[in-house]
């Protein structure tokens, strides 16, 4: 028992046998600057050059610790695989690669520290047509990868690299790429590059979808990139250089994803590819992970699984083009626009087909919301006037009749131009009904507001059509529907227009319905021309109803530029009177009125008791400044 004790004592003060590997170019930095901080006490260190080449054996409790570049350990991981050693890594300055995909830490100190300190892992190497990978294989055309260092460099930088990245897009083209996993899942598809990786530390898009990732899974990792236009491609590079906050918070919807223990890549020639950024070409690529075959002291860097059970293969192919779309990509160039293929948007233009009926419900809707915007405009209240803005059923098949004229699809435009039709007759009569059983007909400001339609109101058409086509063409952004329907009010205007003809007042009429055409037309432009942007219709298709809706627009501009001439003229009257003091009086609550001579009401502040003589000379000081003729309605407040 005492020599027992004895020896266990004796082998715990033992120095423990190490062996430092490094090049010979590399010998006078070992000498002065490695060696002198490598603990002799408690080592036993003994100095071998490694040679490309050539065969090492070393004893199974050594420990190999090298300085060696990326190239080196390459060969020295191959042997390392088949003999039991354990190594440790110290950070060389070409050995970039592997110390990112083991998480070397990049100061000496700290890397030496990790070595003394922890444990050996058995862990996985991948391997590429059976060359090690340390970090990434990068296949085809990935510059819409952007590297993580991008996302530090400072702002100037990001310019010069966001415009090189511009200038090369005349260069890329969609290539055919077969996939085969290790469960023979076949998956052809066409992407203008793959990136392959062991584990999610190897780039910042890799580590947001990776976050399970670990270097002793057994697995292996592969982002397919496939944008389908020049347009996203340049929004996620736009995002990812200078909206940092926003990119790293959403993955781009143009990645492929698969996780597996072997992948095989094919293409129908010899593409370029980057292994560890030495650039090479191949028709095959070849990836496996041999489960923990290498033991090696991790880097404070590394994540590894703490349970070692079964992997599961994940093949997510929601973004790559398969099919007809595949095909039509790789026969040509890549559009500005990205031009789904039928089967991409076949949901969307059944959702759009049912939203052109008119159907019971959009009938009882019709008359509902414009029952609720009718009172509540008599009733001079906006909740209850946004409420008919929510019930009103019009934008479905405003929206349908949008991508009608876009794909030129008649049927699809016929039912949805007859339900517009139907619901615009059914809501004037309505509205036309209660303005003969309610005895108001005065012109309260809610009325008022929508008589005189503007460039504005085109432009709040615009905004409004473009949002409604893109929350129909995107499911998850649905719910702002009814924002899109408080924001452009399709009801009240109709509402509006059938009391003027309850009033037989048809420049109440024909204002409000004014404003409904404007409200109608610009929707179906700014939504057609947003499906066009989505991809639903390539430009040649859609040219014949994208200039018809803007002639159509171009028509309505004409009265719309004249009411903005005359609201403009109406501030600028309000501007110079409102407030002001003349002839010792001020004047407040000026409003305006568009006719010949210009009609202006307002009230005069006094002190004392305003006479003729005072408003004639307000009058005159009026006109002097507006340069023109006024009729003046005025109200006299005595302030004593």
């Amino acid at each position: 028992m005492v020599e027992d004790l004895i020896s266990k004592l004796d082998s715990m003060t033992e120095k423990r046998r190490v062996v430092l590997l490094f090049s010979v170019a590399d010998d006078a930095v070992v000498q002065e600057t490695i060696l002198p901080k490598l603990p002799e006490q408690q080592w036993e260190i003994r100095l071998n050059n490694f040679q490309l080449g050539q065969q090492y054996q070393f004893d199974d409790d050594q420990l190999v610790i090298s300085y060696l570049n990326d190239e080196s350990l390459r060969e020295l991981m191959l042997q390392a695989r088949e003999q039991e050693w354990t190594i440790g890594l110290l950070p060389h300055p070409e050995m970039k690669h592997a110390r990112y995909g083991f998480g070397i830490a990049a100061s000496f100190d700290e890397a030496l520290s990790d070595i003394m300190e922890n444990d050996a892992s058995q862990l996985d190497l991948m391997l590429c047509n059976e060359q090690p990978v340390f970090n990434s294989v990068i296949v085809g055309q990935t510059f819409t990868l952007v590297p993580g260092e991008a996302m530090v460099e400072p702002f100037w930088a990001r310019v010069r690299r966001f415009w090189r990245l511009m200038r090369s897009l005349k260069e890329v083209r969609f290539t055919p790429f077969t996939i085969t996993t290790q469960k023979e899942k076949v998956i052809e598809t066409a992407a203008f590059g793959v990136v392959a990786v062991e584990h999610g530390r190897s780039s910042v898009l890799s580590r947001r979808f990776m976050a399970d990732s670990n270097a002793n899974d057994g697995m292996m990792h592969a982002l397919v990139l496939a944008p389908r236009s020049v347009f996203e491609m340049l929004r996620f590079l736009f995002a990812s250089l200078f909206m940092r906050n926003i990119w790293s918070r959403n993955n781009p919807p143009f990645v492929g994803f698969f996780k597996s223990s072997r992948l095989k890549l094919e293409t129908n020639k010899p593409i370029q590819y980057s292994h560890d950024e030495m650039v090479s070409e191949a028709q095959q690529l070849e990836f496996k992970v041999e489960r923990r075959t290498i033991r090696l002291i991790p880097g404070r860097l590394l994540a590894l699984a703490e349970s070692g059970g079964e992997q599961k293969e994940i093949v997510r192919t929601q973004a790559l083009p398969l099919g007809k779309a595949r095909n039509e990509l790789i026969s040509y160039p890549l559009p500005w626009m990205h031009h789904a293929a039928p089967e991409e948007f076949k949901d969307l233009f059944m959702l759009m087909r049912e939203s052109a009926k008119a159907t019971p419900a959009y009938l009882t809707l019709m008359v509902l919301s414009t029952l609720l915007a009718a009172f509540g405009l008599f009733a001079n209240s906006i909740p209850v006037v946004i409420g008919a803005m929510i019930l009103a059923p019009l934008m479905g098949p405003i929206i349908s009749m949008s991508l009608g004229t876009l794909r030129q699809d008649e049927s699809l435009m016929l039912e949805s131009g007859k339900s517009i039709a139907i619901g615009t007759g059914l809501a004037l009569l309505c509205a036309m009904l209660i303005a003969w059983f309610i005895p108001l007909n005065n012109i309260n400001t809610e009325i008022a507001a929508r008589i005189s339609p503007t460039l504005l109101d085109l432009g709040v058409a615009v905004v409004s059509g473009i949002a409604g086509a893109y929350a129909h063409a995107r499911a998850e952004v649905a719910k702002s529907l009814a924002g899109v329907a408080i924001a452009v009010a399709l009801v009240p205007p109709l509402a509006v227009a059938g009391i003027g003809l309850g009033w037989f007042d048809l420049t109440v009429f024909f204002g409000a319905f004014l404003l409904y055409l404007t409200n109608l037309v610009g929707i179906i432009l700014a939504a057609l021309i947003t499906f066009m942007f989505l991809g639903y219709s390539p430009f040649h298709r859609a040219k014949r109803g994208l200039m018809l809706t803007l002639v159509m627009v171009a028509i309505l501009a004409v009265p719309l530029a004249i009411g903005f001439d005359r609201m403009v003229a109406e501030n600028n009257v309000l501007r110079q009177l409102d407030g002001q003091e003349i002839a010792g009086v001020k004047l407040v609550d000026v409003q305006v009125r568009p006719r010949d001579p210009l009609i202006i009401s307002l009230t005069m502040v006094s002190k004392t008791a305003v006479d003729d003589e005072v408003m004639d000379k307000v009058k005159k000081e009026i006109e002097r400044r507006l340069q023109q003729p006024v009729v003046l309605e005025i109200a006299v407040r005595v302030i004593r």
